[in-house]
């Protein structure tokens, strides 16, 4: 037979009941049971409701660089609606690495410099942005469409949005001209070709001095799988080719420097040269 003791509550059971069923539990156990309960709805549902009510990013309170005039796009708008920047909290410690890692995908930022948090929830934003300094001149690789079409690249050769510009606009820059080339690539990175790309570093270079020195376009000159590094010329307004060499910071052993070649650019009538690669001394009586 079992004993009797088998069947009496265990002595601590006892007492929980004993304490539950307490006026005491009422003030004390209860109150902290709730409190428990409220304090882990908050961290998994509360919290996240209100940052994204109260700290969520608005595009209203970003603030960036002022743009150039040749940027006419809203930036902030258009980096709020392109990435998921919407869902981002003040409160996140991560904010500012995210917000500046969605800047930096938009076409015309160059780098982002800095990204701080400032009171009343605003976002001071610091851009670095491409600079168009040439346009690269191509046709479509479509024989039904003989039409010219222009992708506007900065000195690194990267493709900026052609809605940007004018058709008139484009006859401010200098023309980037290679038989052959044409890109599908989207705007924001490399145009792909690296004889565009050796252009438009050369483009960069020289665009500060283009009225200056009476330039309309670079071209490559001689047979791309001869050489290891793009060969380039300039041609001006009257069609004289004046042979430049190699982009700026990658002359060959022997060749005059970037600085020597625009020195007697600028100082020479352009239509009286011919190769530039040679260090010559400069005629007193050119033009200064």
């Amino acid at each position: 037979m079992r004993s009797s003791k088998a069947n009496d509550p265990h002595p601590l059971m006892e007492m929980l009941r004993t304490i539950v069923k307490s006026p005491l539990a009422l003030v004390m156990f209860w109150p902290a049971v709730l409190l428990i309960f409220g304090l882990s709805a908050w961290k998994y549902w509360g919290s996240e409701h209100v940052a994204n009510r109260y700290h969520g990013l608005v595009p209203e309170k970003i603030r960036v660089s002022p743009q150039p005039d040749y940027v006419r796009s809203d930036i902030v708008q258009a980096v709020y609606r392109d990435t998921a920047m919407q869902g981002v909290s003040l409160l996140d410690r991560q904010a500012t690495t995210k917000i500046a890692s969605a800047f930096s995908m938009h076409p015309w930022v160059r780098k982002v410099i800095s990204v701080r948090k400032l009171p009343g929830g605003e976002i001071d934003v610091r851009l670095q942005y491409r600079t168009p300094v040439a346009m690269v001149h191509v046709y479509k690789p479509n024989q039904e469409d003989d039409r010219s079409y222009f992708f506007p690249v900065d000195g690194d050769g990267i493709l900026l949005p052609t809605s940007e510009f004018t058709t008139s606009e484009t006859l401010e820059y200098l023309y980037i001209e290679v038989p052959g080339v044409y890109t599908t690539n989207p705007v924001g990175s490399t145009f792909g070709d690296g004889r565009v790309e050796a252009a438009a570093s050369l483009a960069e270079y020289l665009s500060p001095f283009r009225d200056e020195i009476g330039i309309r376009s670079i071209g490559v000159y001689g047979d791309p799988r001869q050489m290891e590094i793009p060969q380039l010329e300039l041609v001006t307004p009257s069609d004289a080719r004046i042979f430049w060499g190699s982009p700026p910071g990658v002359e060959q052993p022997g060749e005059a420097t970037a600085k020597m070649k625009l020195k007697r650019l600028k100082a020479s009538n352009p239509d009286d040269l011919s190769d530039l690669r040679i260090a010559a001394p400069i005629n007193p009586n050119s033009r200064s």
